[in-house]
């Protein structure tokens, strides 16, 4: 069945015209049109639209009445707003609303095509094979991008949910089990199907926790339960590592780090990408080191997996508390740091200190 759209506005020759340029896509879509709002209630009441789109400025009443009138009567389809007037504070009046879009008049057809179509792309949605790089990159754009989407999760015996609003995990599923529960048991899934769609229903919160929060404590538990499952398979000996890396090299860097830092280093360590296990540190961390060995490889598999160039030699953290976390990524090893951001000038570890220490870590790496 096709999908139904409803343009409403005054101008009649307008909306004539953008019917009839709209006819050659019935197969994906029919549009129907009226020219005020009490007629555009009465269709309403007859049809089921899955897009309305309506321009704001009408006699009598607006497009935010018929707007409100859809939220009252849980319309559970796309709304855009239409205007000529197109004031900040006007925008930000109808966006504040929960208005899907706005577009402003007068607009390329070709242009208005392309958005009717992109929506309902979106409606349908997308689908795959899960594994757990697939899983957590799809998990982590829905999240960049803020939106509101449901992600279900088939797998052979049972099915699992993850319920995004804007951006954000409010509820997620697995047999029985719900909440933050079900997202590190999702998280662990390496075969099935997943398929994602636009929410169209409220949705019982049982998650408060940020995105990536829960992600973060997910890397943490996976990482201390392949500790358990590997505590006679170390794939990287002392001696080994000796061999790769110029120990006294990597002493004399920490110690440039601490000179330079002061009391705003609180904690650092250099640590293998294969496996986590720091080589040598002052103040360490065993468990920060698997955990951002891990979300460093994270997002090194979303960023490929979107598209978006790799990371470069370093990235930046902002924690809670007025601290930051500084890792330096080169190849089999990484560089990380807990930093006091009211002791340190982020300018001077920018452009002095880091290109320093990044000088001797390379300097540190024998062939």
């Amino acid at each position: 069945m096709a999908n139904k759209i409803l343009l409403v506005d005054d101008e009649q020759f307008f909306l004539e015209g953008l019917k009839e340029g709209l006819s050659e896509f019935q197969e994906f879509f029919t549009t129907d049109i009226c020219f005020s709002v009490d007629q555009a209630i009465k269709l309403i009441k007859k049809n089921d639209y899955d897009l309305i789109i309506s321009d704001i400025r009408m006699p009598k009443k607006s497009g935010l009445d018929l707007f409100e009138y859809l939220r009252k009567n849980k319309y559970q389809g796309g709304f855009i707003a239409m205007t000529a007037y197109g004031t900040e504070e006007i925008l930000h009046k109808i966006k504040k609303l929960g208005v899907l879009d706005i577009i402003l008049k007068p607009f390329d057809f070709s242009w208005f095509r392309e958005k009717i179509m992109d929506f309902f792309r979106e409606e349908e949605g997308v689908s795959g094979v899960v594994d757990s790089v697939d899983l957590t990159s799809l998990l982590q754009m829905i999240n960049l991008e803020k939106k509101s989407l449901s992600v279900k999760i088939d797998l052979k015996n049972r099915s699992g949910c993850f319920h995004f609003k804007k951006g954000e995990i409010i509820h997620a599923g697995l047999g029985d089990i719900e909440g933050e529960e079900a997202v590190y048991a999702l998280l662990k899934t390496k075969k099935g199907r997943f398929s994602v769609a636009k929410e169209k229903k409220e949705i019982k919160r049982t998650i408060d926790v940020p995105f990536m929060v829960l992600l973060m404590k997910a890397i943490k538990q996976a990482d201390e339960e392949n500790k358990i499952l590997n505590l006679d398979k170390k794939d990287i000996k002392e001696n080994d590592r000796e061999e790769i890396m110029n120990v006294k090299k990597l002493n004399e860097a920490i110690e440039v780090l601490k000179e330079n830092m002061g009391e705003g280093l609180l904690a650092t360590d250099i640590f293998g990408t294969a496996d986590g296990q720091s080589i040598i540190g002052w103040n360490s961390n065993p468990q920060a080191c698997a955990l951002f060995n891990r979300i460093t490889n994270y997002m090194n598999e979303a960023l490929d997996g979107a598209g978006f160039p790799a990371l470069g030699r370093y990235y930046i953290m902002d924690l809670a508390g007025g601290k930051m976390v500084v890792v330096i990524a080169l190849g089999e090893y990484q560089w990380g740091m807990l930093v006091d951001r009211a002791k340190v000038q982020l300018g001077l570890l920018l452009n002095i200190v880091m290109p320093k220490i990044i000088d001797g870590f390379e300097q540190a790496m024998t062939e």
